[in-house]
């Protein structure tokens, strides 16, 4: 039996049945795989999770009614036939072969019988899809209602555009520089580095070797370009108060090794996480398991900077997490959009006068991005927004707020504003 093809099939099971986050369960299986099956595990799972509206369109067309497990194998097969430079036979052979872990006999000549119908369809070209943006969505598995977000942000045309980009899947690792010189990693990584636009950032391939877990981390780009962004200086108080895992709390003090960090979350084993990774960095801070839409009278006017980076829809960081395009659900926003509201009010009476508040998501949609930083000035004369200083990237240098956008600034889609508080006399 194929053993990527095996694993891969586990993770998916979990992430499809049992709503399991996809990369959390990816890494947890990687740590066990042999290092010649990682990167078709990978590729597998991302690419089913990925394409699953456009795979279950094209099952549908082949099978009126299945089971679960059955579904899951043949949209594990059509995925790697539509995508994969794999002969035919070996696909059908190896999904078949796989779909004998279940002990169903009938099941295993299904997914045979299947899986050649579709690989025929496929070599003939008689996959079609619907007319207009169904069937667009359909072909580029984007949920339609996404989409028509996308379209009233955007227009149509640039709106084709977000949904139709795939970020390459890549990590991309920061160098902690209090443990080891950019140079020195450089050196003694054995993995393929590519710079990025941050002197201590690289797009990596591979697994990196040769150097300790506590010499790097891995990072997004944007999530170090939202820490750059807060602009925390000297001696000074930071709130970051929905820190989990603690990657951006953990960047700005080593940033500024002057500044005091506070770094808050909501569950107990996601603060442990936040304590985990500042551990492995080296650093400290004062961690707090708190909600962050309850006002805490101990920290009021108390800290010069407060980054919320709210909860949200996720859909900035489908190369990383294209299980959102699974279970999220267009209701979900508007419940998301309340607590956003919620978080960015009550943090915001944690600045102090003449401080900074930050706002950031990871994703697209306006209602969850510029428009809830609009409701909240409106309701709050005493701040207002001012420029960001990011001269490594051009782009956001100088502006208010910025929305990174995959397909324009080949990262992931992060938002970000700043705001100041008017010093009161």
């Amino acid at each position: 039996m194929n053993t990527a093809f095996l694993t891969a099939h586990k993770i998916l099971a979990e992430v499809y049945f049992d709503k399991a986050f996809s990369a959390i369960t990816l890494n947890r299986y990687l740590n066990g795989a042999a290092s010649s099956d990682r990167s078709l595990i990978t590729k597998l799972v991302y690419g089913v999770l990925d394409t699953d509206i456009q795979t279950d369109y094209i099952v549908s067309r082949f099978v009126k009614k299945t089971n679960k497990q059955a579904q899951l194998f043949l949209k594990m097969g059509t995925y790697c036939l539509m995508n994969l430079s794999v002969p035919v036979y070996a696909v059908v052979n190896d999904i078949a072969e796989l779909s004998k872990i279940t002990g169903d006999r009938y099941l295993v000549g299904f997914v045979n019988a299947t899986l050649k119908n579709i690989a025929t369809s496929i070599k003939n070209n008689d996959i079609s899809y619907p007319d207009g943006d169904k069937g667009f969505c359909i072909e580029h598995s984007y949920p339609e209602w996404a989409f028509a977000k996308l379209v009233r942000d955007y227009g149509w045309e640039e709106a084709r555009n977000i949904a139709s980009y795939r970020l390459p899947v890549s990590d991309c690792v920061r160098v902690n520089t209090e443990a080891i010189s950019v140079s020195e990693f450089k050196k003694l990584a054995e993995a393929t580095l590519t710079p990025t636009i941050l002197p201590d950032a690289f797009w990596v391939k591979g697994r990196i070797r040769g150097v300790s877990e506590k010499c790097y981390t891995i990072q997004s780009l944007a999530s170090m370009l939202v820490a750059r962004a807060v602009g925390a200086t000297g001696v000074c108080r930071v709130l970051d108060c929905c820190s989990a895992p603690g990657g951006k709390a953990v960047y700005i003090k080593q940033l500024d090794h002057d500044a005091s960090v506070t770094a808050q979350e909501l569950h107990p084993h996601r603060v442990k996480l936040i304590a985990d990774y500042f551990n492995r960095m080296g650093e400290s801070a004062e961690i707090v398991c708190g909600d962050a839409t309850v006002f805490n009278p101990h920290w009021e006017n108390a800290f010069d900077y407060v980054l919320c980076d709210v909860p949200c829809s996720g859909f900035g960081v489908l190369d990383s997490r294209p299980d959102i395009k699974l279970f999220r659900r267009n209701e979900d926003i508007s419940s998301l959009m309340k607590l956003q509201q919620a978080i960015l009010s009550n943090c915001s009476r944690y600045v102090k006068n003449g401080g900074t508040l930050v706002y950031s998501t990871c994703t697209i949609f306006r209602h969850e991005n510029m428009a809830c930083v609009e409701k909240f000035l409106k309701s709050n004369s005493d701040f207002s927004l001012c420029p960001i200083h990011l001269p490594e990237y051009a782009p956001v240098n100088g502006q208010t707020h910025y929305q990174f956008l995959p397909h324009k600034d080949k990262i992931q889609g992060f938002f970000v504003a700043k705001m100041v508080k008017r010093i009161k006399s």
